[in-house]
């Protein structure tokens, strides 16, 4: 199942490639309109670890839950006026949604827990839970956000330099950090200090994986030119 940038939501099942004439992989089941998809692009989506919900975040700051194959609303509510959802991440309690500037902490049936705001964020990207109570937040700025959510505190800002930190990814011995020009730093998770770096691309870096030793990206490349004489 995915979004489309229209706030459409196309459900695709491998299962149905057993169909007569159906030669795809997959197809598309059904098409719903996003909750506020007249007005708004779809720009966050999760699968929740907790509970069979799917969250949506659109471009005016929305979020929208649903369940079920046939994509019933379970809860909608307003998390920023303006801004767009960036990411969504579901924990144990609720869920956690990051804007440029803020996060919100919410309980699944829509009712905020605490808003987080602070000079540190700017363009904010990304975020990943490290432990029940610790959270990191990185974006397009040059600061990486350690944050207590017990205490809704930071706990330390550490400066990653102008490209910013827009990925992160767990691994059992590393925080995997990509920034969007190509480079995967391989922080301490306790001290947050680089282990290794990684020059993956030479152009930008758009999405990376780790499973196990294996780290798996994808990017852009520059292409040189050469003239023949």
């Amino acid at each position: 199942m995915y979004f489309d940038e229209t706030g459409l939501a196309m459900v695709a099942s491998p299962e149905a490639a057993n169909l007569v004439g159906m030669d795809s992989e997959y197809i598309q089941t059904q098409c719903i309109l996003a909750d506020g998809g007249d007005r708004f692009g779809v720009s966050a989506i999760a699968f929740d670890k907790h509970e069979e919900l799917i969250w949506m975040g659109n471009q005016g700051g929305h979020v929208t839950s649903y369940y079920t194959g046939a994509m019933q609303k379970y809860t909608s509510f307003q998390v920023h006026a303006s801004q767009e959802i960036r990411q969504i991440l579901s924990i144990e309690e609720g869920i956690l949604a990051l804007s440029p500037s803020s996060l919100r902490y919410q309980i699944r049936r829509g009712i905020p827990v605490f808003t987080h705001m602070s000079p540190n964020m700017n363009e904010m990207q990304c975020m990943l839970q490290v432990s029940q109570t610790r959270l990191l937040m990185g974006g397009h700025g040059s600061k990486l956000i350690d944050l207590n959510l017990a205490l809704c505190r930071e706990t330390s800002v550490i400066d990653v330099g102008q490209s910013g930190c827009v990925m992160l990814r767990p691994h059992s011995r590393f925080i995997c950090c990509g920034n969007p020009v190509g480079r995967i730093d391989l922080r301490d998770p306790i001290s947050l200090k680089i282990e290794h770096s990684l020059e993956t691309h030479a152009g930008s870096l758009n999405d990376f994986d780790v499973q196990g030793n294996l780290l798996v990206t994808c990017g852009h490349s520059t292409r040189k030119a050469y003239s023949c004489t």
